[in-house]
């Protein structure tokens, strides 16, 4: 446990005048909490207990106060306990005259090695006179009010910029200052203008056995704790850490842009702890004393935190769809090297014999999914699994291809395994990933796709009578394409003539369908004014009738009009005896003579 208590510095007394240093008991600098060593993995609880920033910086009590008040509150605690023993005196008839300063200094000075501000607001003043021997005073000279650092004989002016922190020792103890003024009285206290200012920006700020860590976004850094390891996030506020055996270990000729690891590694592995991102899709495979232990992705998106010496990490697996071309790249290599002269056939080819005697080569292509990653490891191995499959697929081929034709093999089409295996099917495809699909599942590894993706028969003629009929098959082929495209055509060409002549009938009957249409609603329409100009007249007929039975002579009127209007054009003959008649009542000779044409006509 890291026991440190940092005293105030002083001198006599032991006080800064206007500045205490935090003390710090022994529980507030514990050594930082770290998950406890176990076999189980677990995610990382990185709230260790450092310090605070304000355990380790003194703030100025001071910083916020104008500058007139920083001058009275420095030259106050400056000259604290001087009283009436002033070396200086702002009447120069009172002691020896000096120039003048500008408003914007002190004077420093002391007396018997007492140091002393004086401010003499751009007056003349001078040092005081005095008649004792034994006392000394003198004159060091001016000091800007804002000097960075300044001060004589145990008493000490810090002036620290806004966004630095300085570096200091007292009693060759490291302390750090945080921005603003302090007054120091401490004949001990050390402090190097030129090295002591740091920016807080720093990523990391080191000084003697203080050490603040800033860690940025989306990166860790790894430490050292005398022989605790510590791997730490990033967050908001910096990591304090008070301990002589603090240590960073940054990358190999790290500069300080880089003096952290990217938080998004997969794997970081710290004395005893591992850091570790299982990805989807891959777990991370980790011996615990020696047994196996899988790790998958934790649900929460935290990285997982192993801290045990004997727990280790041994890699990542995919358990994703994986495909491999078989023979593959560590098989044709051995080939090469067991045969120095073999073909290229023989290197990048599997060599079969079929049924009938023919040698084949062939390129697998294999697509499978680990499903029980424990079960595939512990029975392979990690490094074991694609040999196996490899050697298992090559295996339920060769047997397959033995007891199949070359017609047989070549018409291999089939690609995804199917249901239960039927002992009577003698298909090729069905023996090897019926098989191959069994055998696999075993070891905890799920066939998704077995295809050939190569074949190439190897005796030289029968190659050749195979292109030869792959030629007439393709000619053949060919012209079936052909044939099946012209009745295509024709097929097309006549619909497409059927459908218009279709059509146009259809318009044509449209049309006359529409002309009936319009003449029936013409007849309709004539039919209609008929039969309303019919019942208009009877109506008016109605309607005359009632009006001559209401006034008579309204009727005899239209009677006179009927009767001249058949009498118009035409021409009367009137006897002498019925002329007398005829001038007494025209109207009555001339009703008297129709009514004896009617009766003759009888």
């Amino acid at each position: 446990m890291v026991n440190i208590e940092l005293e105030m510095a002083g001198s006599g007394s032991g006080s800064s005048s206007g500045d205490t240093t935090p003390k710090r008991n022994s529980s507030e600098l514990s050594s930082p909490k770290i998950p406890s060593s176990h076999s189980d993995y677990s995610l990382a609880d990185n709230g260790y207990g450092e310090l605070s920033i304000s355990q380790v910086v003194i703030r100025s009590d001071f910083f916020n106060e104008s500058a007139e008040k920083q001058s009275r509150i420095i030259l106050d605690r400056f000259n604290e306990g001087i009283g009436k023993n002033s070396a200086f005196t702002d009447s120069p008839a009172l002691g020896r005259g000096l120039s003048r300063v500008d408003i914007s200094y002190f004077v420093l000075g002391h007396r018997n090695q007492v140091a002393e501000l004086f401010d003499p607001r751009g007056q003349r003043f001078s040092t005081v006179l005095s008649a004792d021997p034994t006392v000394t005073i003198k004159y060091i000279g001016p000091v800007s009010k804002t000097a960075n650092y300044y001060g004589a004989y145990g008493k000490h002016v810090l002036n620290v910029p806004a966004g630095y922190y300085a570096k200091a020792l007292s009693k060759n103890r490291p302390v750090i200052y945080g921005e603003g003024p302090h007054v120091i009285i401490d004949p001990t206290f050390q402090f190097d203008e030129r090295t002591g200012f740091v920016n807080q920006q720093e990523p990391f700020v080191s000084h003697s056995t203080i050490h603040i860590l800033r860690i940025p976004a989306g990166k860790i850094a790894k430490v050292w704790v005398g022989t605790q390891p510590k791997i730490l996030e990033s967050r908001r506020e910096p990591y304090i850490f008070d301990d002589p055996q603090f240590k960073l270990v940054a990358p190999e000729g790290a500069v300080k842009a880089s003096l952290f690891l990217n938080s998004s590694d997969t794997f970081i592995e710290h004395g005893s702890i591992k850091r570790i991102i299982p990805h989807t899709g891959e777990v991370a495979i980790t011996y615990n004393n020696g047994i196996l232990t899988i790790i998958s992705p934790p649900k929460d998106g935290k990285p997982v935190f192993i801290d045990s010496p004997t727990h280790n990490f041994e890699g990542f697996i995919s358990t994703s769809l994986q495909t491999c071309l078989f023979p593959s790249k560590e098989t044709k290599h051995q080939s090469l090297l067991d045969n120095k002269s073999a073909t290229s056939d023989e290197i990048n080819l599997k060599i079969f014999q079929t049924r009938d005697s023919l040698r084949v080569g062939v390129v697998l292509v294999v697509a499978f999914k680990i499903v029980d990653p424990e079960l595939a490891i512990t029975k392979l191995g990690k490094e074991g699994i694609i040999n196996h499959i490899e050697n298992v697929s090559f295996a339920d081929m060769g047997k397959s291809i033995q007891l199949s034709t070359l017609q047989e093999v070549m018409y291999f089409n089939q690609t995804k395994p199917g249901g239960p295996i039927d002992d009577n099917v003698q298909t090729i495809q069905d023996r090897v990933k019926g098989n191959l699909a069994r055998d696999l599942l075993e070891f905890g590894v799920e066939l998704q796709r077995l295809q050939i993706e190569t074949m190439k028969v190897l005796d030289t003629e029968i190659a050749k009578k195979l292109a030869g009929q792959s030629v007439t098959s393709a000619e053949y082929t060919t012209k079936q394409a052909t044939l099946v495209k012209e009745y295509d055509i024709k097929t097309t060409e006549a619909r497409l003539k059927a459908e218009t002549d279709n059509i146009a009938l259809a318009q044509k009957n449209q049309a006359v369908i529409a002309e009936s249409q319009a003449k029936l609603q013409s007849a309709q329409k004539e039919a209609e004014a008929l039969l309303i100009a019919a019942d208009a007249q009877r109506k008016a007929q109605e309607m005359q009738g009632e009006l001559f039975t209401k006034y008579p002579i309204l009727a005899e009127i239209e009677l006179a009009k009927i009767k001249a209007q058949a009498l118009k054009g035409a021409t009367l003959y009137i006897t002498p005896q019925d002329a007398g008649n005829f001038m007494n009542s025209p109207l009555v000779y001339v009703d008297q003579l129709m009514n004896k044409q009617q009766i003759t006509k009888k």
